[in-house]
């Protein structure tokens, strides 16, 4: 999977009407204190998807959560040298996309933001970052960091 020849990202949604309540009921940790932003690890649910999603792209396919709090400050994620994709299983956020090295903040010249809401998957590519705000209501993210095997 590549967006515009891997220079761009990517909104993307399922073909499959029951692929939203499939992975909103996938096993997930507990909700960390009302008041921390963490990240944890895929458990079993996350690691089955992503052991099959890694055999058809073949790829290796790291699954993660991210709890997010209302009114928490911005979340950045650093880049990590691979492709992944971040889908909003409840609540919902702004998310601006910045290739690496540039400003991420919005402008006519930085056109990539967007409000991602439940069921809203966004693809991003090797060269991006994101950074997510507007975070009102306690909100869920499922990310996959699709890596070569290798």
């Amino acid at each position: 999977m590549a967006a515009n020849g891997g220079r761009g990202a990517a909104l993307l949604w399922p073909e499959d009407p029951m692929t939203l309540p499939a992975l909103q009921g996938i096993p997930r940790p507990a909700r960390p204190a009302p008041d921390a932003n963490s990240t944890v690890p895929g458990g079993p649910g996350t690691e089955e998807l992503a052991a099959e999603l890694g055999r058809r792209l073949q790829l290796r396919v790291r699954p993660f959560f991210r709890f997010l709090s209302p009114d928490s400050p911005v979340v950045e994620r650093a880049p990590i040298g691979a492709e992944s994709t971040v889908t909003v299983l409840e609540g919902a956020c702004r998310c601006v996309l910045s290739r690496v090295g540039e400003d991420p903040a919005p402008g006519p010249s930085h056109p990539l933001g967007m409000r991602l809401r439940s069921g809203g998957t966004l693809f991003v590519p090797q060269v991006h970052t994101y950074r997510l705000s507007d975070i009102h209501v306690p909100t869920t993210l499922l990310g996959l960091d699709l890596e070569s095997p290798g």
